[in-house]
């Protein structure tokens, strides 16, 4: 008889409470999410050794992975039915920052992904994939684009204010018209050869405004000379550090914050990483039907975010403990980020080295990265005294 896993049984109840699906379909993503984590990879071999090690079930290795070559077939694995709703359980703060990105996995597959920032790092929301170095059939870049947030959409309340921030791939009018469709803010790249028109009604290019390294430059004026006139603030750096200067649009009042608001699209690099790299091994994988690479991807978002709550937890946890008073350098576990945090917690759940209850909960959403917060969490102790209450954290 397969061994009761306590974290199984925590996982699968969450998932229970969340999915309008049946039992097989609710153990089968289950099982899959729990294998990729034990695993770290996405290899159907990889994961089905995990799950045999696991013990949560009596069947072979072999049939293991056929088994998981099964789940990646089962059409009732979607996003719609088995991610949505999951997401839908969890409540947002007002205001969230939403990171627009595409990566690939190789030179196989495109994934364009929409994350929400998260304490220095980032969590899938939604994604669209297709083939790789071929011409796109059926709906093109902005087409997709636009069925991508509303996606995301569909997973915001009305009531939550929206940051939308994108790399200078998405320095377009046609991003920035399907941005605020929805009545979302955006803070996004554009190339320095982006004509640009100030009150006045002087055109130049946005390199004009800084000519130098060193300068910088703000204004609200207007963009997109060949497409039709957009108005929008104009922020533009050229730092004595960087090649070329770092040109922002945005539909907010024109502030040199933008630029550092800027910055918190980077996460999601680190999200691409743990999918690809540091975590799941995603490009190791032989998954390449775009079908099956869609469910594999449901699991692996789940994944993500499982162990992004159980981070959350740990780190929830090292900062109940008083600081001493005596440190202000980063401590061992401000070097890990929340997501190997809690990679770590759950591989010690899955060896049953470590009992504990999984707190379903996102906590301090306007806190700075992890490695920051518990730096700052020691520092004030040392410059303040010992003992003192956790001050509330507004990061943007």
């Amino acid at each position: 008889m397969p061994k009761e896993n306590r974290l199984y049984n925590q996982v699968y109840n969450q998932l229970y409470q969340s999915l309008n699906v049946n039992k097989t379909t609710l153990k089968r993503i289950t099982t899959l999410m729990l294998g990729i984590i034990r695993s770290k990879s996405a290899s159907p071999a990889a994961i089905a050794n995990s799950i045999n090690e696991l013990c949560l079930t009596d069947a072979t290795t072999e049939s293991i992975e056929r088994r998981i070559r099964l789940i990646e077939n089962d059409h009732k694995i979607n996003y719609e039915i088995c991610f949505v709703p999951f997401i839908k359980e969890f409540s947002f703060p007002g205001k969230i920052i939403l990171i627009i990105d595409p990566t690939t996995q190789d030179d196989r597959i495109v994934k364009l992904t929409a994350a929400i920032w998260y304490r220095g790092r980032a969590l899938p929301l939604a994604w669209l994939t297709w083939p790789a170095n071929k011409k796109l059939k059926g709906d093109g870049f902005w087409k997709r684009v636009g069925s991508l947030l509303d996606m995301v959409a569909q997973l915001i309340p009305k009531n939550v204010g929206v940051i939308c921030i994108a790399d200078r791939a998405f320095g377009s009018p046609s991003f920035i018209d399907l941005v605020t469709k929805h009545n979302w803010h955006y803070i996004v790249r554009i190339l320095k050869t982006t004509r640009c028109k100030d009150i006045k009604g002087v055109i130049c290019p946005v390199s004009q405004l800084i000519p130098q390294q060193g300068d910088r430059a703000k204004m609200r004026g207007y963009l997109f000379k060949k497409a039709g006139w957009r108005p929008a603030s104009i922020v533009a750096y050229w730092g004595k550090e960087y090649k070329s200067p770092l040109c922002l649009a945005s539909d907010l009042p024109p502030d040199y914050k933008l630029l550092q608001s800027y910055l918190l699209r980077y996460p999601i690099e680190g999200m691409f990483r743990d999918e690809k790299s540091h975590g799941w091994h995603w490009e190791q994988g032989q998954v390449t039907d775009l079908e099956h690479v869609e469910r594999l991807l449901i699991c692996m978002s789940l994944a993500t975010w499982v162990t992004l709550f159980v981070g959350t937890q740990v780190a929830k946890e090292y900062l109940s403990k008083p600081s001493s008073g005596k440190r202000r350098t980063v401590p061992y576990e401000g070097k890990r980020s929340l997501f190997e945090l809690g990679l770590r917690r759950l591989h010690k759940m899955l060896s049953g080295n470590c009992d504990i209850l999984i707190q379903w909960e996102l906590t301090h959403w306007n806190a700075p990265n992890w490695q920051k917060q518990i730096l700052f969490h020691h520092v004030r102790a040392y410059l303040l005294g010992p003992n003192r209450k956790e001050p509330n954290y507004c990061y943007f």
